[in-house]
């Protein structure tokens, strides 16, 4: 009887957790500020976290043994997510452009230009007076699940009309986009590559998602220079030159 009072009490904070657990994550989504609906994705995944765990006490109270098995298997794939590595992936797309890299860079590097050619970006504005630099910073709205936020991106490194680095200003994670343009037989050789580093907490509940994700970023990023190219080229100046 105690036994069964234990079961039951656990589940319902389980379920407790689980829905709180989508709630947070449904009101960061509602926010404005990137950085809000980070930190309240680490507050749901914390959340989840917390009833899986108390799924395996549950197990381990009813059925000892299979409760001890799900808990070494818990712990032995939060282990492997602990170094940065494993929970690292990059992105590489390359595409030849019919187009000079100035023609090709004007565009690119002009983040006033990227909600023309990148996906999900609203609006993007430079927020440190003067022209783009290392340092600068940049207030960038995209939109996510149908509602705008604003997330900050600073200037890790930029090369004129070569290469411009961007790192996206977060607490839990690492995201990087890096944009280059060197000069090819046929025109310009175009690089817009990427790294993406999970928290420990999303790794441990998504990292299986990892080749889905690394794949489905891969593809944003070959349609956005798809559609780059439909604003770079034909390059009318260069032809007639």
């Amino acid at each position: 009887m105690i036994l069964l009072l234990v079961q039951t009490g656990i589940f319902l904070v389980v379920v407790g957790l689980l829905i709180g657990a989508l709630l947070v994550d449904r009101s960061g989504v509602h926010g404005r500020d990137y950085l809000v609906f980070e930190s309240r994705a680490v507050l749901s995944q914390q959340l989840t976290v917390a009833a899986f765990v108390l799924v395996i006490v549950e197990f381990l109270v009813g059925t000892p043994l299979l409760g001890a098995i799900l808990a070494i298997l818990a712990i032995l794939w939060t282990v492997w997510w602990l170094p940065a590595e494993h929970r690292r992936f990059d992105v590489n797309v390359q595409s030849v452009f019919d187009a000079p890299p100035e023609a090709v860079a004007a565009v690119m590097f002009d983040i006033s230009d990227q909600p023309r050619w990148m996906d999900s970006i609203v609006r993007t504005v430079l927020e440190t007076p003067g022209l783009l630099r290392k340092g600068s910073v940049i207030r960038q709205t995209l939109r996510v699940s149908g509602q705008d936020l604003v997330a900050k991106l600073v200037v890790v490194e930029l090369v004129p009309y070569e290469r411009l680095l961007l790192q996206v200003i977060v607490r839990h994670a690492e995201l990087f986009d890096l944009f280059e343009v060197e000069p090819h037989p046929r025109g310009s050789l175009v690089t817009y590559s990427g790294r993406h580093q999970l928290s420990r907490l999303n790794a441990v509940l998504t990292g299986w998602r990892l080749p889905s994700l690394r794949k489905r970023f891969a593809e944003r990023r070959t349609a956005n220079l798809e559609r780059l190219r439909t604003i770079v080229h034909p390059a009318p100046l260069a032809r007639r030159a």
